[in-house]
């Protein structure tokens, strides 16, 4: 049931994805044009303030997963009810916090959006922050039933719920922006949705989970050490939250909105490829947090660890290449003008600076179930001032696309090059056997590689439609050149039991008639 539930789980998130990725081919456009470059460019700089209040809830997730797992091994229940109990307490005093800072800083919009901004840019942008406050401080304590169907492995539900969200919310905003509601009817109507989805999600834990609880009794000894375990995961949350955001922010703050506005669509496509990559590590959660927990050996780690690594980097692996391949008219279409053809070489960077740690995402979960995440925490610090100070002079001249390439080099060398010595050093896993596996596959690419690139000289797309056959040869040639020379026998069973069972049900059909 378990295992079913883990390959639901990965197959209806990347259902989510392909989704939500289509679904936002009609929306921003939509959005921007509807709104306007001005509108926009504020809706799009409120969010990385609102991802910052969302800090606040200092990794404490984490914490959930790791002491819940480790009580549900132990069969102690009476600890899981008192856990659920002061999970439940603790967040519902942050989000009261959140909306307390969150208010006072929605009165001050003239400091924190900067001198670029017109009064009205700025007016709008206070009445933004105190609706999307209000949603992120209702989230708090959805969170916690959240966190508890992903510990039991219910990803069905899980995956269902948020592909109603995916698709009903814009299906929503869309006819609302085209009959002329502006953004702060699309907040509300965000906020509801966040309601109404907490309402299932908590249902669904009491129900159906018999989610227990227990507020007597609150364990402070239990508090201190989780703090002191979500300590450096908290600062590792901030940094990733500074690295993705602060190009956005030194953008409106150096050149105005219309920047803002410009770069989102990079920014939107990397939140893409970043959700493809951990789509799969995501699932694997409960499962690395309960084998250490067990005590199992560390080969086990070591080959889940490959496994899951050398699967996203085939998945990662297509989307960078088929990007290659169609990604200037495709920026230039979604954007709505030639002005946003910058944000093929922008998004190219973000995603070359990304792809190597996101695909030892389960690594980070090894880390923390370890309790051996202080290191990271502390390089991805350093990599942040790093970042910020890389792209300070390069955003001043060259915006969003020197904003990019001093992501891109800070990342590299933190994120790829330090983390990598310490799995090695430190956690104990076989990072050279990791990256010889890796590598097996790059040679397969080189193929699809000479392909995109070809592709990208001669595809000059005036429409969408145009886009797709260059789309599906690259495709075919990728899945090809993997199959005849990257991909392992399990890689390949992965493809072919589904196709199988398929195959198997219309020929049993085919023989009752």
């Amino acid at each position: 049931m378990e295992r079913n539930q883990v390959r639901i789980g990965a197959v209806l998130s990347y259902i989510s994805l392909a989704m939500s990725t289509v679904i936002s081919l009609v929306y921003t456009p939509v959005m921007i044009e509807r709104l306007g470059h001005s509108e926009y460019g504020v809706y799009q700089m409120v969010l990385p303030i609102i991802s910052y209040l969302q800090m606040l809830s200092f990794g404490l997730t984490s914490a959930y997963v790791r002491f819940y797992s480790r009580f549900k091994v132990a069969g102690d229940k009476k600890n899981m009810a008192r856990l659920n109990g002061m999970f439940v307490t603790i967040y519902l005093i942050l989000g009261a916090l959140v909306m307390t800072i969150g208010f006072s800083l929605s009165f001050h919009g003239d400091v924190i959006f900067g001198t670029k901004f017109t009064p009205d840019e700025v007016a709008l942008g206070e009445k933004l922050l105190r609706i999307m406050t209000v949603n992120a401080a209702i989230a708090f304590p959805i969170s916690v039933f959240e966190s508890h169907v992903t510990i039991n492995e219910r990803y069905l539900f899980l995956r269902i719920v948020g592909i109603g969200k995916q698709v009903l919310n814009p299906l929503l905003m869309i006819p609302l922006l085209i009959l002329g509601y502006r953004s702060i009817t699309l907040t509300v109507v965000s906020l509801c949705f966040t309601v109404l989805s907490g309402i299932m999600h908590i249902t669904y834990c009491l129900v159906k989970l018999k989610m227990p609880f227990s507020f007597r009794g609150f364990n402070f000894g239990l508090l201190r050490e989780m703090f002191g375990f979500t300590v450096y995961v908290f600062i590792g949350i901030v940094v990733d939250n500074f690295n993705w955001s602060i190009d956005r922010l030194l953008l409106g703050w150096l050149h105005g909105s219309n920047a803002v506005t410009i770069y989102v669509v990079a920014a939107q496509l990397n939140i893409f490829y970043l959700t493809f990559a951990s789509a799969l590590s995501d699932v694997m959660t409960p499962r690395v947090h309960r084998l250490v927990a067990e005590g199992r050996p560390m080969r086990e780690l070591d080959a889940l660890f490959t496994k899951v690594g050398r699967l996203q980097f085939l998945l990662l692996g297509c989307i960078f290449l088929g990007f290659v391949a169609v990604g200037r008219p495709f920026v230039m279409l979604w954007g709505g003008g030639e002005e946003f053809g910058v944000d093929y070489y922008t998004t190219l960077l973000l995603f070359f600076a990304t792809i190597w740690p996101n695909v030892q995402t389960v690594g980070l979960e090894i880390q923390r179930a370890k309790n051996m995440h202080k290191f990271r925490s502390l390089v991805y610090g350093g990599v942040a001032i790093a970042n910020a100070l890389i792209s300070i002079p390069l955003c001043m001249r060259w915006e969003g696309l020197g904003a990019a390439i001093g992501t891109m080099l800070a990342t590299f060398v933190g994120n790829v090059l330090l983390m990598n010595w310490y799995y090695d050093k430190r956690i104990g896993l076989n990072i050279r056997r990791f990256w010889r596996h890796i590598l097996h596959l790059v040679p397969a690419m080189l193929p699809p590689a000479v392909v995109a690139v070809l592709l990208a000289r001669s595809v000059h797309a005036t429409s969408y439609f145009g886009l797709i056959l260059p789309g599906l040869l690259l495709v075919a040639v990728y899945g090809g050149s993997m199959w005849l020379f990257g991909m392992n026998r399990y890689e390949r069973e992965l493809v072919m039991n589904p196709v199988r069972k398929v195959l198997g049900r219309l020929m049993r059909r085919g023989g009752r008639r």
